[in-house]
C-alpha cells in the first residue's frame, strides 16, 4: 500500500478553499462593480427603424443610471434573430445586451422556422422595453363605421371583406386572425411585403382593411385618408386618443401589442441583471423618455426579470393558440 503524505494533501485542499473563496471574492467584487466599462446594446435591424429608436431612447438615459456608456450595434437579418443570435453566444457578463421584439423571441420559432437560439435556455430575460399598438383600419366608403358594425357585417358577408398585412406570420397579421377568431368571421387576407405597398392600397380603395402600426397609421387617420375602427393595445394610443380599442368596442380580454424584451446571455449574474434592470425602469419613468415614447405610440411598461419572463410566458402561449387555431405557417 503507498504512503500518503497527509500533510501534501491538508496543504492541497487547504489551497483549494482559499482559491474557491478567492475566486467566490473576487466575482462579488465584480458584481459590485459593474458595470466598469461601456455595455453594448445590440439591435437586430438597421438604423432608423422602430426597435432601434426605442433602443437608442432607452440607451441615452441608462447611460445616465449605469455610469458608463451603453453603445447601440446594429446586426440586422433574418428579422431579428441574427443580432439575438450573436447576443446568445456572448460572454455572460452584462456587457452584450440584446434587444429581442415580438417575432425574434416567439414568432419565428412558433412559425417553424429555426432561430439559431432558444430564447429560454440561451438568454435571460431582463426587462419589457414598452409595447406598441396596432390599429385596424379601412379604406374609405366602407358602409360600417364601428369595428362592432364591421364584425357584424363580416359574418354575414364570409370573405366579403379583403385585409391587408405586412406579410404572412407577421404580428399584424396574427392580430387579426385573433381577432376573426373571437368575431367568429371570415375575410380574404391579401399579404403584402411591407407597410409601404400594404397602405398605397389601403389608400387606393384596393384592400378594404389593413392592421397597420400606430406611427405608420397616425397622421393618413388624422388627414381622413384611411378610417380607423380600433387600437389593438391594452389603452387607447396617445397618436390617436380618440380611436378606440377593440376591448371598447366589445371583444374583451383581446389584445395584441409589438414589443421588445431587454435581453441578455443566459447566466448573466444576477446583480448585474438588477443594475439593469433597475436602469430600464428609471429610464422608462424619466419625463424626456416617456415625451419620446408618446410621440412614437409607445406605452412603458416597468416589470422586474422575473415579470418579463412572465411576460414572455403569456405571450407565447397566446400567439401559439393563434397560430395553431388559424393554421397559420411560414416557410
Amino acid at each position: 500500500m503507498p504512503n500518503f503524505n497527509w500533510n501534501s494533501v491538508r496543504r492541497t485542499i487547504a489551497a483549494g478553499v482559499i482559491g474557491g473563496l478567492a475566486a467566490i471574492s473576487a466575482g462579488t467584487a465584480m458584481a459590485e462593480d459593474y458595470p466598469d466599462q461601456p455595455v453594448t446594446l445590440v439591435v437586430g435591424f438597421p438604423p432608423g427603424g422602430s426597435t432601434d429608436v426605442v433602443a437608442r431612447i432607452l440607451a441615452g438615459h441608462m447611460s445616465e443610471t449605469l455610469g458608463q456608456p451603453v453603445l447601440v450595434e446594429n446586426r440586422p437579418g433574418a428579422g431579428g434573430t441574427v443580432g439575438i443570435s450573436h447576443v446568445a453566444s456572448s460572454d455572460p457578463d452584462g456587457y452584450t445586451l440584446g434587444v429581442s421584439g415580438v417575432g425574434a423571441s416567439i414568432l419565428i420559432d412558433a412559425l417553424g422556422r429555426d432561430t439559431g437560439y432558444n430564447i429560454d435556455s440561451d438568454l435571460d430575460v431582463i426587462g419589457v422595453m414598452g409595447t406598441l399598438g396596432l390599429v385596424i383600419a379601412g379604406r374609405n366608403g366602407l358602409e360600417p363605421q364601428t369595428l362592432q358594425e364591421l364584425m357584424e357585417y363580416a359574418k354575414a358577408n364570409p370573405e366579403a371583406l379583403t385585409y391587408g398585412t405586412s406579410g404572412v406570420g407577421t404580428p399584424g397579421h396574427l392580430a387579426m386572425e385573433y381577432l376573426k377568431s373571437l368575431a367568429g368571421v371570415e375575410m380574404l387576407h391579401i399579404p403584402y411585403k411591407g407597410n409601404t405597398p400594404l397602405m398605397n392600397d389601403v389608400l387606393g380603395g384596393h384592400v378594404d382593411i389593413a392592421m397597420l402600426t400606430t406611427p405608420g397609421a397616425a397622421e393618413q387617420v388624422r388627414a381622413g385618408n384611411i378610417h380607423p375602427f380600433a387600437v389593438s393595445s391594452p389603452g387607447r394610443s396617445s397618436l390617436m386618443p380618440d380611436v378606440p380599442t377593440v376591448i371598447e368596442s366589445g371583444f374583451e380580454g383581446y389584445t395584441a401589442t409589438l414589443w421588445n424584451l431587454l435581453v441578455a446571455p443566459k447566466d448573466t449574474p444576477a446583480e448585474a441583471q438588477d443594475k439593469l434592470s433597475a436602469a430600464l425602469n428609471a429610464a422608462m419613468q424619466d419625463e424626456g423618455v416617456l415625451e419620446a415614447y408618446a410621440s412614437k405610440g409607445l406605452a412603458p411598461t416597468l416589470t422586474t426579470p422575473q415579470e418579463a419572463s412572465q411576460f414572455l410566458a403569456d405571450e407565447r402561449a397566446k400567439w401559439k393558440s393563434v397560430i395553431e387555431t388559424a393554421g397559420v405557417t411560414k416557410n
